[in-house]
């Protein structure tokens, strides 16, 4: 979870992140006959962004800017580390859009894509996991404990709260569910070939686009509750 530890130690980012959520998450996957496609990461915290804006703005010239650090972190790290691993080309860091880190690359087959999703998205087990995998023309997609862990850590407020039980605060000022179902986790695929009938998760909304492409959807509070939400597989016709 490298890319996401500054939100729980800045203290009026969190404060704004827990009253709103202001968090998207996108997997844009497209993928050729041979196996081969391109992927795009993106991490919108753009909402969050224009908060933190009014927040500053609020605070006049003489307060002290809160958040200001998030509106350009990057991602070089992984940029760095992806061009290291075979089968992955083309890396680029989209940064132009403030509170957007936008990452794409290329990739020659899922052996190298598993191995870029793994930088991308470590779960604490520090396990490599198999992403992707092909079964006679369906393309299977399971996942590690990376997406569950963020929303889970939410749910239980970063306290150990074993029950794991969204709610409101002692205080009632806060409505964890509400926060989590309002962060957003987004998939796209588009094949050369037909898609089949596909599976997923309950709680993922499906939008197919034609017959070679789709668009998929979710929330931290469905992911936060079952570490396979974002499983799915994908039968692709001849």
């Amino acid at each position: 979870m490298r890319t996401f530890p500054r939100l729980r130690t800045i203290a009026v980012v969190a404060v704004v992140f827990a009253l709103t959520g202001c968090l998207t998450i996108e997997e844009n996957y497209t993928f050729k006959k041979n196996g081969s496609g391109t992927m795009e990461y993106v991490i919108d915290l753009s909402e969050l962004g224009e908060m933190m804006k009014s927040v500053n703005a609020a605070a006049g010239e003489d307060g002290e800017k809160k958040g200001d650090d998030l509106g350009t972190m990057d991602m070089g790290d992984e940029v760095a580390a992806l061009k290291g691993i075979p089968g992955i080309s083309k890396v680029k860091l989209d940064t132009k859009k403030e509170w957007v880190q936008r990452l794409k690359f290329s990739f020659k087959d899922v052996t190298a894509l598993n191995a870029a999703l793994n930088v991308l998205m470590p779960d604490s087990s520090g396990q490599p996991h198999a992403f992707f995998q092909w079964e006679d023309g369906t393309l299977v997609r399971t996942n590690n404990r990376h997406a569950y862990e963020i929303g889970s850590s939410m749910a239980k407020g970063d306290e150990g709260d074993e029950s794991g039980e969204a709610g409101e605060g002692e205080d009632g000022g806060m409505d964890i569910s509400s926060l989590l179902e309002s962060m957003k986790y987004k998939y796209s695929f588009k094949f050369a070939q037909s898609m089949g009938e596909m599976q997923t998760a309950p709680g993922v909304v499906v939008e197919p686009r034609g017959t070679k492409e789709v668009a998929m959807s979710t929330d931290f509070g469905v992911i936060s509750k079952d570490p396979k939400a974002l499983d799915l597989r994908i039968p692709l016709k001849k």
